[in-house]
């Protein structure tokens, strides 16, 4: 058996093992305590039929969209200076480390009174956690450029723009991708916790399921929440494997 199916093996099993840990328990304290993988699938069934769950997915995502574009359009070039330009990091590092510690529940009230709870808002909350995050991604990686490929370049006479064309951008591709990915999950966890606290949304159907004397429809909710993220990725790491030969060699550890 070669060690890729062993590991598939290895996975099946761990789930395995924790879905009967989690029966067992949840039949002991009931729904209204844990409710058990059966009757989260027997929810789960019920709420991909129903229209107020498609809604409240395509309301978090469009929005979501929004911000994360935003912060993806912003966040690379100013990581890339940032890691090439060591008056630019000067100025951004102090913020960008202060900011990226707070989470999006610390400045969601902030923001509520400044913005109210539109589009605006949802954008807003989205774009200042998710940014900091790729900032700091591409800060790195845009330091890191291996020097005896610039200098390659250089002995052949390229221009500063040459080099940051056909040397740097390429040598950051991978760690785009990256940070494209790092911030994906950052932007849908801030997108739903905003929408928790106004009941908007996904996050509305979160907060509202948190209320019901089953537990059954809050799992199958966040069971759905993660396999929206899983798919997202998934999709983001095949366009990337695609989209660059060199990008499979150059993260195959970080996977």
């Amino acid at each position: 058996m070669t060690s890729s199916a062993v590991s598939c093996v290895t996975n099946i099993l761990g789930i395995v093992i924790v879905l009967v840990i989690w029966q067992i328990f949840g039949a002991h304290l009931g729904e209204t305590l844990l409710a058990t993988p059966v009757q989260v699938a027997g929810a789960f069934v019920t709420m991909i039929r129903s229209m107020d769950f498609w809604a409240g997915i395509g309301g978090t995502l469009w929005q979501m969209l929004l911000g994360y574009v935003l912060a993806m359009l912003i966040g690379v070039p100013l990581g890339i200076a940032m890691g090439r330009v060591p008056a630019i990091n000067a100025i951004v590092k102090p913020w960008a480390s202060m900011c990226i510690v707070v989470s999006a529940a610390a400045i969601v009230p902030l923001f509520i009174i400044l913005m109210g709870r539109g589009v605006v808002f949802s954008v807003a909350i989205v774009f200042v956690v998710t940014v900091w995050y790729v900032v700091i991604s591409m800060t790195e990686a845009a330091r890191n450029v291996s020097p005896k490929l610039l200098a390659a370049a250089q002995s052949f006479g390229t221009s500063d723009f040459q080099r940051f064309r056909y040397v740097i951008l390429p040598a950051l591709h991978p760690f785009v991708m990256i940070a494209a990915r790092v911030g994906l999950v950052h932007a849908l966890r801030a997108m739903v916790t905003a929408e928790m606290f106004i009941s908007a949304n996904y996050g509305g159907l979160l907060n509202d399921a948190g209320l019901d004397l089953s537990t059954a429809g809050l799992f199958a909710l966040i069971i759905a929440l993660m396999i929206i993220s899983l798919s997202i990725t998934g999709l983001m790491r095949l366009i990337a494997d695609r989209s660059a030969p060199w990008y499979a060699s150059k993260i195959a550890s970080g996977r």
